[in-house]
Formats: structure tokens, C-alpha cells, sequence
């Protein structure tokens, strides 16, 4: 799903950017005048030239060049690439939404790859306002933040420590029900959240005050279980609304779930039964009455209060 950098970043509330603003005035006086500076080692690296790019746009350097300590998750080239971001359309990014997308990939501390929490889905603050969440696999001595795998840990420097990831980690100021609406591949289901009268459901924010697992279901997907448009949603009887009520709320987990954390068995969702996730590459999902197992085809869409993952098919409870 691709989602443009402008209506991704441009939600960022004023008052995280003056606390960032502020800690950049206030916190970044001095300058390290070394060569192992962040600044120095991400300049060394070639993988990571256009998150350094942006820094130097943003004019961030006093916090790279700085006393510090910090600790900078530091997405390749090809991260960015893969989610819209290139050197060339840097330029076409304010420099208040720039900063922000920047500074959720620092943290205020020096951080090791031996401290980061366990988890799943241990926060840790970014600078910009937000948390990022980390989850260890201790089998495999893997961690990752949000879905991004940390590629080269304790890249150690003289003000800090940076830590090669390989996704870009997406400022989370879009609510879900917002993702859905601008996807016109999203539409059936849409309709389908007002006139189940999920809106509240379809916010997402959960008794448990925890963000939410959303299985998306595609047009494709209604259409093939008979929603065949938004006509045919709008003529439902009562009881048809029931239905559609609990096959759309049995495609929400009350927990946050990224695609690498997913746990292999039964789930229960929030219309009461469960569905059977088994961690293939891809992840697979599966509702009772299914026949058979739905794929996530597009993971770990990031919103302010879920993660959202597109399935191929429709899960039924």
C-alpha cells in the first residue's frame, strides 16, 4: 500500500514539534569537533546517504555533530527507496515534517543492542514525541523496532550509537479509520464500518487503551462474499447488518501485532471467537467457517492508534 510522504507526515501536532525544537536549541550548544562522530560514521557509510542527507536538511546536525549521547536507528538507502523516500524528493518535504521524521529515529540516550526491551512491543520514546516499539527474538538474536529488522547493531561513536535498520520507521499520525478512507481499495469495506455503525469500533482505540490489530479487507475481497458494492451494503436488512457487524469486528486483534511478532495458534478477536495465524513467510490467517487460510499481502501499515495489514481473502467467524 502506498501511501504519499505528504499525507503521511504533514499531522504532526505543534506542540511535539516545539518540545523537539525546543530540546534542539536547548541540548545542542557544543559541538563534538571529532572524527567518530554519528555525523562522521553515518558520512563513512554509503548505505546510509540519504538519511544523512536529510539530516543535513533539516539542519539536525548539532544533534549528530553534538555532545549528545544519542541513539540513532539509522534506515539504508533502500529503506527509505521502498518507502517513497529519495535523495532527489527530500526537497519536496517542509522542513517541520522533516524534522519530525528525523527525530523518530533518535533517541535522547545511548542505547545498546543488549538493552533494548525484550518485548513484544516494548515502547521506547523518540525524540519526535512518539514511541517505537521493540521486540527481540532470542531463537535467531534478532531485534526489531516496529517491523524494522536492525540490520548492524553498536555502531559505537563518540557521542552516541547508531543501529543500521531496514525500514524506514513511519511517523504514526494517521488514524486507521483515515488509512482505510484514502484507499479507494478500501471502499466496500468503509461502507461497511458506517453502516455497521462501527465508528467508534472503527477509531480504534479499544477498552484496553492498547492499539489494535486490523486485517484490511480489500474490495476484491467484499465482493467475493457477496458486498458487491456500495449499494448493496446501504439496501442490508437488519439482520444482514448483524452479520456484517461480526465478520468485520472478528478482523480486529486488541493488541498490536507487527507481522514479525505474530504468534503461531488461535487469536481471539474482537467479536469474541478466534482466528488461526501460522507464521509462514508470509504470515497466514484464518477464520472458522474459511476453507482456507488468508495471506497478509501488504504488512505492517503503521497508524496512530493500530497496525493494519492487508489479507487476500475475508475472514469469517
Amino acid at each position: 500500500m502506498n501511501i504519499k510522504i505528504k499525507s503521511i507526515f504533514q499531522r504532526v501536532t505543534v506542540l511535539m514539534l516545539a518540545v523537539t525544537l525546543l530540546v534542539q536549541c536547548n541540548k545542542n550548544d557544543d559541538v563534538v569537533l571529532a572524527t567518530d562522530t554519528i555525523d562522521a560514521k553515518l558520512a563513512a557509510d554509503p548505505e546510509l546517504s540519504i538519511f544523512r542527507k536529510a539530516i543535513t536538511q533539516a539542519r539536525l546536525e548539532s544533534f549528530t555533530k553534538g555532545p549528545g549521547p544519542f541513539t540513532i536507528l539509522a534506515p539504508t538507502d533502500a529503506a527509505l527507496n521502498a518507502a517513497g523516500i529519495t535523495e532527489a524528493n527530500l526537497a519536496t518535504v517542509d522542513s517541520i515534517t522533516l524534522t519530525a521524521m528525523i527525530l523518530n529515529h533518535f533517541q535522547n540516550l545511548k542505547r545498546t543492542s543488549f538493552e533494548f526491551p525484550v518485548g513484544p512491543n516494548a515502547p521506547m520514546a523518540s525524540m519526535a514525541g512518539f514511541n517505537n516499539f521493540s521486540s527481540k527474538n532470542l531463537t535467531t538474536n534478532t531485534t526489531y523496532v516496529n517491523a524494522a529488522k536492525i540490520l548492524q547493531t553498536d555502531i559505537n561513536c563518540s557521542n552516541g550509537i547508531i543501529h543500521k535498520i531496514d525500514k524506514y520507521l513511519v511517523l504514526p499520525t494517521i488514524s486507521a479509520r483515515t488509512i482505510i478512507k484514502s484507499n479507494p481499495n478500501y471502499s466496500l469495506m468503509d461502507s461497511a464500518i458506517s453502516k455497521a455503525g462501527l465508528s467508534t469500533i472503527a477509531s480504534f482505540a479499544p477498552a484496553t487503551g492498547s492499539a489494535t490489530t486490523i486485517f484490511l479487507i480489500t474490495n476484491a475481497s467484499m465482493i467475493s462474499a457477496g458486498y458487491t458494492s456500495l449499494a448493496t451494503i446501504g439496501a442490508l436488512t437488519p439482520a444482514q447488518v448483524t452479520t456484517l457487524t461480526n465478520i468485520l469486528r472478528y478482523h480486529i486483534i486488541q493488541s498490536r501485532n507487527y507481522s514479525i511478532a505474530f504468534k503461531g495458534g488461535s487469536t481471539k478477536t474482537l467479536q469474541g471467537s478466534n482466528v488461526i495465524i501460522t507464521t509462514n513467510t508470509p504470515v497466514t490467517v484464518k477464520g472458522t467457517s474459511n476453507t482456507t487460510a488468508s495471506t497478509i499481502t501488504t504488512p505492517d501499515i503503521i497508524a496512530s492508534n493500530a497496525v493494519l495489514h492487508e489479507i487476500s481473502g475475508i475472514l469469517l467467524p
